[in-house]
């Protein structure tokens, strides 16, 4: 066997394994190992979040009864006690990682909104997800901590990024900050299956148009319109964005219909409205917990100034209000 490696992630690391077997073989001759990050800060954040936990979880427990392109699992091992973990997936190759920084086309986008149906739709309002007993719930009370935690980095992150940051961002940054009851503190209108970090560098475009969805991590059971105000706000440029976002939340819903779903557009839109701010929250808040790296920092940076204009092209304030 030989390994080469294709990523160090902010909070895991990935290598290609090359095998070679004595005799036949029903397994690949490639696939993707997948373990903790060697950076120590990166593992305790990893640690106190549950990262490693819930995506080993995720592949053991819910991964197939979805219809999203995760990769197959081949193994699955997690050690509660030192929070060690190991992945065998497949490989996903040939195929193109998309760029947070970037940005992705307006078929690139079509194609994600597409997954997102395929991960949200087949346990919407589902029973099942409740026996889950590592699932995220994102229950008031845990989204208190995150908001505690928001509260406590803001001001190191602005400090941090002040001259890259748009005036825009820490302005809207600044008074979220003093209104986040009206988000953090919200009862959830439906819930399913939400990845929590559907965004480009997480998503892989394969040649034959399908796209890889990668990065179980954040994995929650919460309101689907997180992800789909994330990954419209991150994902697109500001001007592709505002050129399509009413189509992409339409395609959202129509696929959701698929699997029964009935949800309003005008719901759906104000759901939209608010989470704008799901972006932001993660871009300051992972930004400061993680190891800090130039293309990290880059990315963040895209994230907090895309979801900033975002939300001010959306009045998100206001929906946050009421």
């Amino acid at each position: 066997m030989r390994d080469e490696e294709i990523g160090t992630g902010q909070m895991s690391e990935s290598r290609r394994l090359r095998m070679e077997f004595d005799g036949v073989s029903d397994l690949p001759a490639t696939m993707i190992a997948k373990f903790p990050s060697a950076d120590e800060k990166s593992r305790m954040t990893g640690k106190l979040t549950r990262c490693y936990e819930v995506e080993s979880s995720y592949y053991r427990d819910l991964r197939d009864a979805l219809d999203v392109g995760a990769p197959k699992c081949f193994y699955v091992e997690h050690d509660e006690a030192t929070d060690d973990f190991l992945l065998l997936l497949e490989d996903f190759a040939p195929c193109r990682q998309g760029d947070q920084i970037t940005g992705c086309s307006a078929h690139e986008a079509r194609a994600c909104i597409d997954e997102l149906v395929r991960l949200h739709g087949p346990l919407w309002n589902s029973t099942f997800l409740t026996t889950l007993p590592w699932l995220n719930r994102s229950e008031v009370s845990d989204r208190a901590g995150t908001q505690a935690l928001m509260n406590m980095v803001y001001a190191g992150f602005t400090e941090r990024y002040h001259d890259r940051l748009s005036p825009a961002a820490r302005e809207l940054g600044a008074e979220f900050v003093k209104i986040s009851d009206g988000y953090f503190r919200r009862q959830f209108p439906h819930r399913t299956v939400v990845h929590g970090d559907f965004r480009l560098d997480n998503l892989l475009f394969r040649d034959d148009g399908s796209v890889g969805v990668v990065d179980f991590q954040t994995v929650t059971h919460a309101c689907g319109s997180l992800d789909l105000a994330y990954f419209i706000g991150a994902g697109l440029t500001i001007d592709l964005r505002r050129d399509l976002e009413h189509e992409l939340v339409k395609r959202w819903l129509d696929g959701l219909r698929g699997y029964g779903v009935t949800l309003s557009f005008d719901d759906a839109w104000n759901e939209y409205r608010r989470y704008t701010f799901a972006g932001f929250v993660m871009a300051v808040i992972a930004s400061m917990i993680v190891k800090q790296t130039d293309r990290g920092d880059e990315m963040f940076l895209a994230m907090a100034n895309r979801h900033a204009q975002h939300a001010l092209d959306l009045d998100s304030l206001a929906a946050v209000r009421n």
